[in-house]
């Protein structure tokens, strides 16, 4: 029996979160695009499993403790919708951090190919034709 796109993205997700970056990146597409959401600094799309790693280990080392607490997780088709934080505390200066986040990832015959992040909950539900997530 397939894994629904919704259980493959929790599942990514709890890998991320229990720090296994392979495990987590086991769901993905080998020509996964990852768009980096436009408000952050270092805004890109990222191609590739191995650039996607690269981004998400960059995150590992800025946060230690890293970890996505989401709130909601809804399907809408091939599509997945996340909405939460990012949490996390500085590695220089031990400082709590918490990032509102949402993330649509685009799942394909079982595999991601594609995550948009948005710091935005409103954008990212606007992207799957949504207003709120109780639309759902």
């Amino acid at each position: 029996m397939s894994e629904t796109n919704l259980e493959i993205v929790r599942r990514a997700i709890k890998a991320f979160n229990g720090e296994d970056l392979d495990q987590a990146l086991e769901w993905a597409d080998p020509e996964i695009e990852w768009v980096v959401a436009r408000e952050h600094p270092d805004a890109a799309t990222h191609r590739g499993i191995d650039a996607v790693a690269a981004y998400l280990r960059e995150w590992q080392d800025t946060l230690e403790d890293l970890r996505l607490e989401m709130a909601r997780v809804v399907e809408v088709g091939d599509t997945v919708v996340t909405v939460g934080k990012m949490c996390g505390v500085g590695a220089g200066s031990g400082a709590p951090v918490e990032i509102p986040i949402a993330f649509v990832s685009y799942v394909r015959e079982g595999r991601t190919v594609r995550v948009e992040e948005y710091l935005n909950q409103a954008h990212a539900l606007r992207a799957v034709g949504l207003s709120q997530m109780d639309d759902v």
